[in-house]
């Protein structure tokens, strides 16, 4: 079981979204067919899951932040790696994530900054409040991902802020010198956008993005598959609508397989999605390309599948 909450806790990069009219996609396919205006209807979302005893819940929330807005709203925010301010208006993805099992609660809060120019990630922040305490921020640079980790340098550190904790230290992950194929490298968690805004009367060709993990970058296939009929159960509200939904759909359904870009200075590491490593699919209601169910199989627990319980709708 602690190892199951070790996987959630290293990989819950979360899921989402970000407003990407001019995404680079890698390799040849460069034309794929997208939604007006390349955008998702909707803000927020809420998933639960459970394995054996252990229970996830998973609130995802993107929102528009303008230049000059106040973006840390709390000491645990600190940017350790020092980003470089920013003079334009970008994304905010805020991941927030509880796991309840026969232990402590943990809790898992992620946070990426996404350039509105060209929809592309510049600063991460990760949080773990559980067994392990750590903040770990990391920024986006020409050659690669700097990254600062501060964790409590004693027991007594604990109970004070982030920016309070002595145990610090700094790395740089170079990208490799070959990146055939790699357009500007991206973040794991705009997957969801990306299949969120593609156009599902158009069938899509297989293609590729190159995303950096925790240390090293990888790159994803992403296929659209034929789909059974899949049974949901959730509410949705909007600005002026709020309703239950429950009902048996066709799902857009888009299926992921990953291969490391090898770095020879270091072991490879296994892409990990939501604490998913292998057999990742991504299930839309088919209308408003809402995501409605994750599935994929997880190294230590096996197959896992986190459901839509609410969303929150742009339109």
């Amino acid at each position: 079981m602690k190892s199951f909450l070790k996987q959630i806790e290293a990989a819950l990069l979360l899921t989402l979204l970000v407003i990407l009219p001019q995404l680079t996609i890698a390799g040849e396919n460069t034309g794929i067919a997208t939604t007006a205006g390349g955008k998702v209807s909707w803000s927020h979302l809420t998933f639960t899951g459970s394995k054996f005893l252990t229970s996830l819940k998973v609130q995802i929330q993107l929102e528009s932040i303008a230049a000059s807005a106040d973006i840390h709203s709390s000491p645990e925010d600190t940017d350790l790696a020092g980003c470089p301010d920013t003079d334009y208006d970008h994304m905010l993805l805020t991941l927030k994530s509880i796991s309840k099992g026969i232990g402590p609660e943990y809790m898992y809060e992620e946070r990426v900054w996404i350039k509105s120019t060209d929809g592309l990630p510049y600063k991460r922040i990760r949080l773990s409040k559980g067994d392990d305490f750590w903040v770990k921020s990391y920024c986006w640079e020409e050659k690669g991902v700097r990254r600062h980790k501060a964790a409590p340098g004693s027991p007594a550190e604990n109970k004070r802020s982030p920016a309070a904790w002595s145990d610090r230290t700094e790395s740089f992950y170079e990208y490799p010198e070959d990146l055939a194929g790699c357009g500007p490298i991206s973040d794991p968690a705009l997957i969801f956008q990306i299949v969120s805004s593609l156009d599902p009367v158009s069938r899509q060709d297989p293609f590729e993005i190159c995303v950096f993990g925790k240390k090293q970058l990888h790159r994803l296939t992403i296929r659209q598959e034929k789909s059974t009929p899949l049974k949901v159960s959730y509410t949705t509200r909007s600005a002026s609508h709020e309703a239950a939904v429950e009902e048996e759909i066709s799902p857009v359904v888009y299926a992921i397989t990953t291969e490391n870009i090898l770095d020879k200075k270091r072991e490879p590491e296994p892409f990990s999605l939501l604490g998913l490593h292998k057999d990742i699919r991504i299930y839309l209601e088919p209308d408003k390309l809402i995501p409605v169910s994750i599935s994929g199989t997880n190294n230590s627990v096996g197959k896992l599948y986190l459901l839509l319980q609410h969303a929150e709708l742009n339109r």
